[in-house]
């Protein structure tokens, strides 16, 4: 088993128990204790779990956002996220190839690209983004493969990667649950972090859409620093002096008007 996944496993159970012992590990991963503790040492060092004598519990952050349901994000700030969306699409244009990651935010984009364009392809790892989007028989639409999150609508792992590696974007609009000066782009999805990794290795212009209540914000796991994305568009309610620190950083924050 690839070093990567057995991570991404770990880290899995680990979200929904909290705890587990060496031992028990090497035996759903049909592996050595050896490597479950390298594997762990490993995970430490990047701030995912602490060691604890015989296993591991999963590392607390400060300001970490709680794994909400799907159902309850979908209709948290709602009409922020619209008007996110609302803005967002104008940075697009006819003929583009862009990609959308999973995400409710992202759903409300493509909510407003399915009315306001003909000729794009479209790049996503969310069914219910390809069933929006759908509805307009002109766009090509790229549904990745890979595995099944039936909690979130979305495919990750390898073959998921694969597929995206393999593609030239122009523009990325990227949804995650957490950015922070600090800590950068975090995300508790953890099959969805490799997946928005690859999408921004490769593309042109990255754009992150998230609601104010994301900003300054830690999650599980780490994307990337602030610096690796081109801007941050957000909604009409974040505070001048945010815009003011992050622009400080050499980041790029646009936000929508009110609707």
């Amino acid at each position: 088993m690839l070093q990567e996944i057995r991570h991404t496993q770990i880290e899995s159970f680990l979200l929904k128990q909290k705890a587990a012992k060496a031992s028990e590990l090497a035996a759903i991963l049909d592996v050595s204790i050896d490597t479950v503790r390298r594997d762990l040492e490993m995970l430490e060092k990047k701030g995912i779990v602490k060691r604890v004598h015989g296993g591991a519990v999963l590392k607390q952050k400060e300001n970490n956002v709680l794994n909400k349901l799907f159902e309850e994000r979908e209709v948290a700030n709602l009409q922020e996220k619209q008007s996110i969306a609302s803005f967002a699409v104008e940075l697009i244009e006819e003929g583009q190839a862009i990609a959308l990651n999973g995400g409710t935010t992202t759903a409300e984009l493509a909510k407003v690209i399915v009315n306001k364009f003909q000729r794009l392809t479209i790049i996503t790892n969310d069914l219910r983004i390809v069933s929006i989007l759908s509805t307009n028989k002109q766009f090509n639409i790229i549904l990745t493969g890979g595995f099944y999150n039936s909690e979130e609508f979305t495919l990750y792992g390898p073959q998921c990667e694969a597929v995206l590696s393999n593609l030239n974007i122009d523009t990325a609009f990227i949804t995650v649950n957490g950015l922070s000066i600090q800590d950068g782009l975090t995300d508790f999805r953890i099959h969805e972090v490799g997946v928005i990794q690859t999408i921004l290795a490769r593309t042109k212009n990255k754009i992150v859409i998230a609601d104010t209540s994301k900003f300054e914000t830690s999650s599980l796991m780490t994307i990337c620093p602030l610096q690796d994305i081109d801007m941050v568009i957000t909604d009409y309610h974040i505070p001048q002096e945010l815009i003011d620190q992050y622009n400080n950083h050499q980041i790029r924050v646009l936000h929508s008007n009110e609707s």
